[in-house]
């Protein structure tokens, strides 16, 4: 009798209210953090916050949904963390706390280059800096204007954007949430590489040096922050580049993870969809020119090394979907990287506990009298519908099937 009262009081706690109470409070928490400190845009407070979001997202899933939140996320933020740490080694130099100049050796023995990409671009615009002449055109002493927070907001997105996607794609994308980590990661891996073998100084260190001739070159990466009068958001950031290695300007990586996300999400998607993703690398690239951050040249690498990872990973895609066909197998999901959980989860409505229930390898799930709504993702290869499929349970159920068609 004790054990039954028992289960009847496990079963009575509707986790699914629980849940939604853990999201809102979690919401309140960060925005009043936001609205009394900034948005944390230092690696170990984002790490955080995003953990601490993800778990409350699985109250009362169980341990185990949480161990898979751990191991979703705590390799991803922990390889990040190593790289921001690996970057200030990267940026040492033997001068005495003072900023490299050119030619001084790194920690490996390469020469730091400064007045190559100054020529690079004089080059490829006849002559013409562009950073100095964006500056020139839209720099006033005076007061800052509208457009500067456009590219205030867009510089700093660097910093919030892959974790957010990262973040989308767990919840509502699951399957291309490993896919983007191993995409991220790969070009990470690739930018730090290129900071180690061919240091490179940002032209507005460049033209406090004196290697820049004609008008000086200022770094007004946090102006649109000041037109805005948001102090606390320009004092974040300048900390935030205090911190960060000075001459790592080659490749822009700001510019190779906007490419990134724009070319991510470009498989499939609608032409509409295609043109506004571009208009991010573009503003992107328009923003660090005038604020004195990056060349056009180092802009040019930071593009190429994100269109080598896309093209690496719709190949390696590809090949894992060539194996699955002559194998005769239907893979279950169309990412290159399978979800950490399995397909086909049959949710029961009331007390929000899953049964899970594996969808059958075939072309498509049987239909149910009471109708099927369905939502299509097209993509070069594979077609995913998700049926949904509503019972008469009072809390209602949902089915998950995978289609795919391969060409």
């Amino acid at each position: 009798m004790a054990a039954a009262e028992d289960g009847l009081t496990t079963q009575s706690i509707d986790w699914v209210w629980w849940r939604r109470v853990a999201v809102v409070g979690y919401l309140v928490v960060l925005i009043g953090y936001i609205v009394l400190f900034g948005v944390p845009l230092d690696r170990v407070g984002l790490m955080l916050w995003i953990i601490a979001g993800v778990s409350c997202a699985v109250v009362g899933r169980g341990w185990r949904a949480w161990g898979k939140v751990m191991l979703d996320w705590l390799p991803f933020q922990g390889l990040l963390l190593a790289y921001d740490f690996s970057r200030g080694f990267v940026g040492q130099y033997d001068t005495d706390g003072t900023a490299p100049r050119d030619g001084a050796h790194n920690i490996i023995g390469l020469p730091l280059h400064t007045t190559f990409p100054i020529h690079a671009d004089r080059f490829l615009f006849g002559g013409t800096l562009p950073t100095q002449w964006l500056q020139a055109h839209l720099h006033h002493p005076g007061g800052s204007r509208w457009y500067t927070v456009l590219f205030s907001l867009s510089y700093t997105s660097h910093f919030l954007v892959t974790p957010l996607v990262a973040v989308a794609l767990w919840i509502w994308w699951r399957g291309r949430f490993r896919a983007w980590v191993y995409c991220v990661l790969g070009l990470t891996l690739v930018g730090l590489a290129t900071y180690f073998l061919f240091p490179m100084s940002p032209p507005w260190l460049a033209s406090e040096q004196g290697y820049i001739s004609g008008a000086p070159v200022g770094r007004y990466s946090g102006e649109g922050w000041d037109y805005l009068h948001l102090k606390f958001a320009s004092r974040a950031l300048s900390v935030g580049q205090a911190q960060a290695n000075l001459v790592a300007a080659m490749p822009s990586l700001h510019e190779a993870f906007t490419v990134l996300v724009a070319g991510f999400f470009c498989f499939g998607a609608r032409w509409w969809v295609k043109c506004l993703l571009v208009c991010y690398p573009l503003l992107m690239a328009v923003s660090l020119i005038y604020a004195g951050e990056h060349y056009v040249i180092d802009e040019l690498v930071g593009v190429a090394f994100a269109i080598c990872v896309l093209v690496c990973w719709r190949l390696l895609r590809r090949a894992r979907l060539q194996r699955a066909r002559s194998a005769g197998e239907v893979p279950h999901r169309e990412d290159l990287f399978s979800a950490t959980d399995g397909p086909g989860d049959v949710v029961e409505g009331g007390g929000g506990q899953s049964h899970p229930v594996r969808a059958e390898g075939h072309r498509s799930v049987q239909s149910h009298p009471r109708g099927i709504g369905s939502a299509d993702q097209v993509d070069a290869q594979v077609d995913v519908r998700e049926h949904h499929l509503r019972g008469s349970h009072p809390g209602g159920a949902a089915v998950r099937g995978v289609d795919e068609h391969h060409e």
